[in-house]
């Protein structure tokens, strides 16, 4: 029998349909649905019509990972398990799950941070000071930008799981390559957040002493003369950091907001805050 090849057309096809994971989206299976589709190209490539149903019935199990940055590795692996399968190596559908759902988690997490925690704070920090300055470039940077880290980052840990099967990832966690570029984006993160704490947190108190002396009328503000001169922009990191320890104490960003609103309307009518 002659053996079962997949094309790369077939990888290519399975790694983009793999971003419609949560197509059909439920609570019973969360991305099975989306999961079971994406593989089609992988199955009618290595089996016959009439093992369809059976093959793919494998797949409509509860699964969830993120789908886009670093989840794709486990679509990889999937392919070449899949492939062995079919030319009558010793791998089970239960020994494909297994994998699946082993790496599923500890995939969603390093995937979210590396998504939610590095790029999109990132690569949003730097386009919204753009926007906010009458760049229209910044909206279709960050579009096309996102766009282009996530599929670069997205079909390259697809095709490191086909070549290296289950053994990708931990090749990869054990190299402490995913560690040092986490460091570095997450310094990188850090310091655009900062930025934008001190650049577009505005507060102003107006609050001023004058004083005479032998060299005439002397005027001392108490931000720029006082604060600001201790360490400029304590006040907008004062806020940010109240704000973040409120968050750890897990009260809502609705109810903080409105807290925010009330001080300032409050602190502006007594002259304690101004524009």
């Amino acid at each position: 029998m002659a053996e079962k090849v997949l094309r790369k057309s077939d990888l290519i096809k399975h790694w983009l349909l793999g971003y419609s994971s949560e197509t059909c989206y439920n609570y019973e299976r969360l991305q099975a649905l989306g999961n079971a589709n994406s593989i089609m190209p992988i199955i009618k490539r290595l089996y016959n019509k009439d093992q369809y149903a059976e093959e793919i019935s494998k797949y409509m199990v509860f699964f969830n990972t993120e789908p886009s940055f670093m989840g794709t590795v486990i679509h990889g692996i999937t392919a070449a398990m899949e492939e062995k399968r079919a030319n009558g190596e010793n791998v089970s559908a239960e020994d494909i799950n297994s994998v699946r759902l082993a790496l599923m988690g500890p995939l969603a997490g390093i995937g979210d941070v590396v998504s939610q925690s590095i790029v999109y704070p990132v690569l949003a920090g730097i386009c919204i000071q753009l926007a906010l300055v009458g760049n229209f470039f910044g909206p279709i940077l960050f579009e096309v930008g996102y766009k282009v880290i996530m599929l670069t980052l997205g079909y390259n840990m697809y095709m490191l799981g086909y070549r290296k099967g289950k053994t990708a990832i931990l090749d990869f966690l054990k190299g402490g390559t995913l560690n040092r570029l986490i460091e570095v984006a997450s310094i990188i993160g850090l310091m655009v957040v900062g930025n934008m704490a001190v650049s577009r947190v505005a507060v102003h108190i107006p609050i001023e002493w004058v004083f005479n002396n032998e060299l005439g009328q002397v005027k001392l503000n108490l931000q720029t003369g006082v604060l600001d001169a201790l360490l400029p922009g304590i006040l907008p990191l004062g806020i940010t950091l109240g704000v973040w320890g409120l968050l750890q104490k897990r009260v809502k960003p609705l109810t903080i907001i409105a807290l925010i609103f009330v001080v300032g309307v409050i602190c502006s009518l007594l002259g304690i805050l101004a524009a």
